[in-house]
């Protein structure tokens, strides 16, 4: 079976907002529907957002939560599926998804963060195009000038999944990082990753990561120097990075320093990373930090370290 592109969305599509990991901001999820209005599209709640389920951290328990996801891809009026956020909990309940059934309703699927579980499974299992990108709830505890960034950014997004905008390269946003090369050279291949977190914890289970000939992206927040490099060292150790073609690191935001001397971030990912010897960046603009670019997981892309560009081979929507 060759890989699977989605239809793109249009005026009209109907799109369904799930919660399958964390409960979203109840101001912030608001703002996202309203912007999904906004672009046309008709929006549908599962009952892990529109319903008040929480349990602990997690939108609703596990089984509902795959229920949800279930029913997202099944009904077949649904274009496509959008995380309303992230958080924690995907791991839980990837063992309760139909991939037999899914597999044979590809659509849209948008998120990035804890959703990064899924989109290795529906990368790798379903052989789908799915999108690392912002999530539906915007984060209203931003300053306004933030806020304004993120609503347009999702903005973008949602043109780009509407065809409106092609997505032929990969480039930080003006104000976003500069690209910096860890190690120079050229690669391609199908494009793999998302959190580093969740990309560690799957191994040694049904849902490794396979990187073998791809381009690995990977970003984090929130964690120690030591944690970054030791699950750094744990996909050197399990062959991930140099089995890749190439590697793109993403944004590593609000670290938390340790007390007393250790190697910087930057430190840390040129040794660890570099050490793959495989063309490689720094400083993508997706995941948690101030901009968040839509990439198509699963698609092909060329990686051209030496002069820090990423552009997409082929066309990512049907």
């Amino acid at each position: 079976m060759g890989v699977q592109k989605p239809a793109k969305l249009k005026k009209g599509s109907k799109v369904a907002v799930i919660s399958p990991s964390s409960n979203p901001d109840h101001v912030g999820i608001q703002m996202g529907l309203d912007l999904l209005k906004k672009m046309g599209l008709k929006v549908i709640l599962g009952d892990t957002t529109r319903k008040l389920m929480t349990v602990r951290t997690l939108a609703a328990d596990d089984q509902q939560r795959a229920k949800d996801f279930n029913w997202a891809f099944k009904d077949d009026s649904v274009d496509a599926v959008l995380c309303a956020t992230g958080g924690y909990g995907s791991l839980r309940i990837l063992d309760l998804l139909d991939f037999e059934m899914i597999k044979d309703h590809p659509k849209v699927f948008l998120g990035f963060s804890d959703i990064t579980a899924f989109h290795v499974a529906l990368n790798q299992l379903c052989n789908m195009v799915t999108f690392h990108g912002p999530v539906i709830s915007i984060d209203s505890s931003k300053g306004v000038e933030d806020l304004k960034i993120e609503r347009q950014e999702l903005e973008i997004v949602l043109r780009q999944l509407m065809g409106l905008d092609e997505l032929v390269e990969i480039k930080n946003p003006p104000g976003g990082m500069m690209l910096m090369t860890i190690n120079e050279g050229k690669a391609s291949g199908r494009l793999c990753g998302g959190n580093l977190t969740l990309v560690t914890c799957a191994l040694g289970s049904r849902y490794e990561i396979n990187t073998k000939g791809k381009v690995l992206m990977l970003e984090e927040i929130k964690e120690t120097y030591y944690y970054i490099e030791a699950h750094l060292t744990q996909l050197r150790l399990t062959r991930k990075l140099d089995d890749a073609s190439g590697i793109v690191i993403g944004e590593i935001s609000e670290t938390i320093k340790p007390e007393g001397p250790y190697p910087s971030v930057e430190e840390i990912v040129r040794e660890r990373v570099g050490g793959a010897k495989k063309p490689a960046v720094w400083g993508l603009c997706c995941g948690h930090g101030k901009h968040n670019m839509l990439l198509p997981m699963n698609a092909r892309v060329a990686l051209d370290a030496t002069e820090r560009q990423i552009k997409v081979l082929e066309r990512v929507l049907d």
